[in-house]
């Protein structure tokens, strides 16, 4: 496993045009065609594979967008084409963009990591007071979920019933002792990025990085159908839920509409719709520094240490987790990798210079899964493993 400090260094080095490959030749037509290719025949092939009906394709190299792409159906009853305008629910992505806006206000001198959240918002219960802002944003905290796995409001209440809900249940563990991923702490952190900023939280992040990476396409959830450009949503499974949490999964053959509602507080954890092309935008920006410093940066994808000295992540894979930035930890060509809802995975190569998006409209199509595919076309070497 690579050193997590020293990968979130490369990350610095890339994101702000430091990376050793800025001089590297420009590709001739028919290496750009021989890409073009064969980033169609991979994505196409998961396509088909996986039952996925439409998608988007974006990928940044060397401080540049040098591929994009729309494919399949946005809608499958209308039969509505993707387009580059299309845009897509990026679910748990959008913790990214919230991590970007505690930044923003530590760099500000608004925010400190380590204070206790109860700093910011001090209505919090009393087992809730040592919790820290960067516990909250790394999954760390021990807070208990307001949202179960369908992100339906516990005992299906409304915002302000569930959030006073939640506050009455204790802790899952000792604040810093283990990671699990948790809607709660991002639902707080709006609310901690509410309260300094005196403004709604989609404002704040509109104005503050969707505005200044040029990002005209981006915004926060409206279904399909109330917004003609937003992608239907769809499915092959049914969650089997016990309390708040997933036991099982009822398989259909046949490809399910599936309606997803999301309410302003859940938006920092992950109520951001997008297009491929504006989350290039948005890397670019970073890129730039146009949206936060080398030293936030850093911060961002920094894995988590716990009390104990280990890190913790999803799974094997990706096995760190940063200030909303997921990453792949291992020995070459480590990532920064960005998911969401098992539909939608912004990929960060920080030692090649290399940045690939892909959005679907299938919950559970798990994009993450078959990025590296795409990347090896980029990266020479790269061990892609049998997903």
């Amino acid at each position: 496993m690579v050193n997590g400090i020293s990968a979130a260094i490369g990350l610095v080095a890339v994101l702000s045009g430091l990376g050793g490959s800025a001089h590297a030749a420009t590709p001739s037509a028919s290496d750009i065609e021989n890409k073009t290719a064969a980033i169609e025949r991979v994505l196409q092939g998961e396509m088909t594979a996986r039952g996925i009906p439409g998608a988007q394709i974006s990928i940044v190299q060397r401080g540049k967008v040098v591929f994009t792409g729309a494919y399949g159906q946005a809608n499958v009853e209308a039969a509505t084409p993707v387009t580059k305008q299309t845009v897509f629910g990026i679910n748990s992505i959008s913790k990214a963009v919230t991590g970007v806006a505690a930044m923003q206000l530590v760099e500000a001198g608004k925010l400190d990591l380590d204070r206790p959240a109860v700093t910011y918002v001090d209505s919090l219960p009393e087992s809730w007071k040592e919790v820290t802002v960067r516990q909250l944003l790394t999954h760390t905290s021990g807070l208990p979920e307001i949202v179960d796995d369908n992100v339906r409001a516990i005992d299906g209440a409304e915002p302000a019933a569930a959030w006073a809900k939640v506050q009455e249940l204790p802790l899952n563990f000792p604040p810093g002792t283990r990671f699990s991923y948790t809607q709660t702490n991002y639902v707080l952190m709006g609310k901690v990025i509410e309260k300094i900023t005196g403004r709604s939280f989609s404002d704040f992040v509109r104005e503050r990085q969707f505005n200044v990476a040029g990002m005209k396409q981006t915004g926060f959830a409206q279904p399909a159908g109330t917004q003609p450009q937003v992608a239907s949503l769809y499915t092959y499974m049914t969650l089997l839920m016990k309390g708040m949490k997933t036991v099982g999964v009822e398989r259909s053959k046949d490809l399910l509409p599936r309606q997803e509602v999301m309410l302003e507080y859940v938006y920092p954890t992950g109520g951001v719709q997008s297009t491929s092309t504006d989350l290039a935008e948005w890397v670019l920006a970073l890129q730039k520094l146009k949206l936060v410093s080398k030293g936030s940066l850093e911060q961002l994808s920094k894995p988590l240490t716990l009390k104990d000295g280990t890190s913790r992540g999803f799974n094997a894979s990706v096995n760190a987790y940063g200030l909303g930035w997921p990453s792949m930890q291992r020995p070459a060509h480590p990532a920064i990798t960005l998911i969401g809802g098992e539909r939608a995975a912004v990929f960060i190569y920080p030692e090649d210079d290399l940045s690939i998006i892909v959005l679907t409209n299938l919950m559970g199509a798990a994009p993450q899964k078959f990025i590296d595919k795409i990347a090896a076309i980029y990266i020479p070497g790269l061990n892609v493993e049998n997903k």
